[in-house]
């Protein structure tokens, strides 16, 4: 299935709902009277992070927004943005290297995400994380909460078909949040024997505790 994300160029300080999604985003947004749920029209999309062929893959909800980024006027600098715009196309798939270590700028890191893998890290090495952990959304587009949306949007599509490819590859496949939605969008997931369930999905946490020590284990041999 090609990447619609190739496509994706959206005119400057304007609408970051990809073309093939904004009218239905833009619809669900105004039905939706609690604040929390809307979806951030003004932040770069993230449906996914790191190599697609990796061998550890983590199911998600939705990007996360926070205080400051709620603000309509929030822009992220030059350098993140291609950043993004190139893990959307998957170039630079050791990208998510930075987002755990960055010498150059602390403002390439991420707070969500170095907590979250820190003991893998440990364990192993950033390299082997950055390539070895592929990282899915649901869907792109960020809110302050999770809340379901009955319409699957186009670019949900590639990303089901990422995760499709991962189960014929016998990937990892590691469920956090969100799972009947994953279930009912890929029907090849209830059933298939190589994917695990987080004891709390509220942290998100790649960790020993989170896991359990046989599945944290198996993660390290697949690094």
């Amino acid at each position: 299935m090609e990447n619609p994300w190739l496509n994706f160029n959206p005119s400057e300080g304007g609408s970051r709902f990809h073309d093939l999604d904004k009218a239905h985003a833009i619809a669900f947004n105004k039905g939706m009277n609690r604040e929390e749920y809307k979806l951030a029209e003004h932040l770069e999309p993230f449906p996914y992070l790191g190599n697609p062929d990796a061998k550890v893959v983590v199911l998600l909800a939705n990007p996360f927004v926070t205080e400051e980024e709620s603000r309509p006027s929030f822009r992220i600098n030059a350098e993140q943005e291609l950043q993004l715009r190139r893990n959307l196309m998957h170039l630079d798939l050791d990208s998510s290297h930075l987002r755990l270590d960055s010498p150059i700028t602390s403002l390439m890191e991420s707070n969500w995400h170095k907590p979250r893998i820190k003991e893998l890290v440990r364990a192993t090495s950033l390299d082997q994380v950055a390539q070895g952990i592929f990282l899915v959304n649901f869907h792109a587009y960020n809110s302050k909460s999770w809340h379901p949306i009955p319409f699957t949007f186009e670019t949900q599509r590639y990303t089901f078909d990422l995760v499709n490819k991962a189960i014929e590859s016998n990937s990892l496949i590691i469920m956090s949040r969100n799972k009947l939605g994953w279930f009912t969008a890929i029907p090849a997931l209830f059933d298939y024997k190589n994917k695990v369930m987080m004891k709390s999905s509220r942290g998100v946490y790649l960790s020993e505790g989170n896991l359990g020590q046989e599945v944290f284990k198996e993660i390290l041999d697949r690094l």
